[in-house]
């Protein structure tokens, strides 16, 4: 499986350093307060024309995120154990949105330390014995409730896919662009460039349309829809994705219904950056 990525992203990760986590997976900001995208440049390798687009990026986060799991020093922000948080919880009967605290343990980082005894990387657990997929700061529209999970028939969204199901008598559409073509060495696996992926609905008479996802090109890598359900209770879908581009990094991405703009459905508020080996 090896998809084709620009040289400039590979650098970028390829400069950072390795994560060990347990949870499960930058440009200028490219939407103006208009909610327009704004105009992107090209560049072309091997005969293949990449645009320059990437979405969402870290520019326009405003929510701080966490992961559960062990991390290296700078992908855990200083004194992150003493804010309180909503947990994103699985359990037995399902998934449930809960206020908890965390715990931040220094540990030995194997990659960065020169001994056992520096342990500069992190452990973030959270305070509860149920699966955590995402820790997310305390928002105010943000309560412990119960999340009723939809149930996405596919994870991963190819160019030329669409995938149409229905969440709370609200009829949803994802649909991906971009350019695919076969890996030989692999029948199974594409090479997939300028990707980008939208959510579509039709609420109270509306239609509206958000992108969630762009890219000019994977490594080794594809997006992967973790998570679907209202997790902010206003009986509209909210997602989560992990959005790296590359196989050497997880980016578990939030998007919520209740911060997006009119005519958008969701706003991506917040995402964990963290890289492996």
């Amino acid at each position: 499986m090896t998809h084709t990525i620009l040289s400039t992203i590979t650098v970028i990760f390829g400069l950072t350093a390795c994560m060990h986590s347990n949870h499960p997976e930058t440009a200028e900001n490219p939407i103006a307060a208009s909610g327009m995208i704004s105009p992107v440049t090209s560049t072309q390798s091997d005969s293949i024309i990449y645009d320059d687009f990437i979405f969402p990026v870290d520019s326009i986060f405003t929510a701080k995120v966490l992961t559960v799991g062990t991390f290296h020093k700078d992908e855990v922000f200083k004194n992150a154990s003493r804010f309180k948080w909503y947990g994103l919880f699985k359990s037995q009967n399902g998934y449930y949105l809960k206020q908890t605290k965390i715990k931040a343990t220094n540990v030995y980082d194997p990659v960065l330390d020169e001994d056992e005894d520096e342990k500069t990387g992190w452990e973030i657990q959270a305070i509860n014995e149920d699966t955590c997929l995402i820790l997310i700061e305390p928002l105010s529209f943000l309560t412990d409730r119960i999340v009723q999970d939809a149930k996405l028939p596919e994870h991963y969204i190819y160019p030329g896919d669409t995938i149409v199901w229905s969440y709370s008598g609200i009829n949803y559409t994802i649909f991906a662009t971009g350019k695919k073509k076969k890996v030989q060495e692999d029948p199974d696996w594409f090479d997939v460039w300028n990707y980008k992926l939208y959510l579509t609905a039709t609420i109270n008479g509306q239609q509206r349309k958000s992108l969630l996802v762009a890219q000019p090109g994977f490594d080794d890598q594809m997006i992967y829809l973790i998570f679907a359900g209202d997790i902010d209770g206003d009986g509209i879908l909210d997602l989560i994705i992990d959005t790296s581009a590359h196989y050497n990094a997880t980016i578990p991405t939030i998007y919520l219904s209740k911060p997006a703009q009119a005519g958008e459905l969701v706003k991506p508020v917040g995402g964990h950056r963290s890289v492996g080996c």
